[in-house]
């Protein structure tokens, strides 16, 4: 499929030109943000919560304090909830942080003319958009962090089945330490350096898809093979790219620390009893919110750049 093929024109001219303080300010967006700062820590706590029962058994297996002790397994209720907890809220979150990504891109994009004639003018879609914008993040989590996903897999089967075989056969003559080790010593390196190998894949794969929601939000009709094709054609198409990915790098980089912070300062008990200092927490997420919306108004020109530079060098 042609990745350059033009849409479908859609005339504009019926819609009002937005002012420059809905462009850093969309009304429709404010319920939402304030939603968003509402529940973030929230989310972030309970999930921490649920996960450190699950982090002390795995630790509890790998480092037991006594040999002589049997540990009790996770109790089913408890991955229930987890499971439940990571399919509707994370969801949830996703959603609404996408929803609000759609309201400022459909704004911003009547502040950028048509790319080139036979190029479609952006036409944004509150519906459409969004469900073009979910489906293509669905598709790029797949393609970025599904290799990777399954050889850390891989890696974590082979070294419990490693562990398992060394507690089993140890008093064995003819399955000596000396060749479980050596035996079991080679896979993991060998699945670990596949594993390293993987990581710099998807973090290439995730520099170079990185402007391929602009391109679902305005041209939600797109399937995300095009997207995704048309994503790493653009990927390095405007001089740009050499402030924005670094910005972009930094900035996930600090948002990292910020929620490890969070967590290592206080728990979701400390949040609800209100002990928490709830003002330098919104302070945090206001400035990471601020961040994260000039980060994406440069991604929306960076990507405007690389299109017009794209059609000067290769449609005459």
């Amino acid at each position: 499929m042609n990745t350059w093929e033009p849409s479908l024109q859609k005339d504009k001219a019926y819609q009002p030109q937005p002012d420059w303080f809905e462009a850093i300010l969309p009304l429709p967006a404010i319920p939402l943000i304030l939603l968003l700062f509402l529940i973030a820590p929230i989310f972030l706590l309970a999930a921490e919560s649920l996960l450190a029962p699950v982090y002390e058994f795995i630790q509890s297996l790998l480092l037991p304090v006594n040999a002589g002790v049997t540990y009790a397994t996770l109790p089913f209720q408890l991955l229930l909830k987890i499971g439940l907890f990571a399919i509707f809220t994370f969801t949830g979150v996703m959603l609404l942080l996408l929803k609000i990504t759609c309201l400022y891109h459909e704004v911003w994009s009547h502040f950028f003319s048509q790319p080139h004639p036979r190029h479609t003018v952006y036409h944004p879609d509150q519906q459409d958009s969004m469900i073009s914008l979910f489906n293509w993040s669905l598709f790029r989590l797949f393609k970025v962090l599904g290799p990777l996903v399954m050889w850390i897999a891989i890696l974590i089967a082979v070294s419990v089945l490693w562990y398992w075989l060394f507690n089993s056969f140890t008093d064995f003559g003819f399955f000596s330490f000396q060749l479980q080790f050596s035996l079991g010593f080679f896979l993991v390196t060998v699945l670990s350096l596949f594993v390293g190998i993987e990581v710099f894949k998807t973090f290439w794969s995730a520099l170079t898809t990185n402007l391929g929601d602009i391109a679902a939000i305005t041209e939600p009709e797109k399937p995300t093979q095009v997207i995704y094709d048309r994503a790493k054609k653009l990927a390095f198409g405007s001089p740009w790219i050499l402030i924005v990915y670094p910005i972009y790098f930094l900035f996930y980089l600090a948002v990292i620390v910020e929620v490890v912070l969070l967590i290592a300062t206080y728990d979701i008990g400390d949040l609800l009893s209100f002990k928490a200092d709830l003002m330098m927490i919104l302070g945090f997420q206001f400035v990471t919110f601020v961040v994260f919306i000039m980060l994406n108004a440069m991604k929306f020109m960076t990507y405007h750049d690389a299109l017009v530079r794209y059609y000067r060098q290769h449609v005459r």
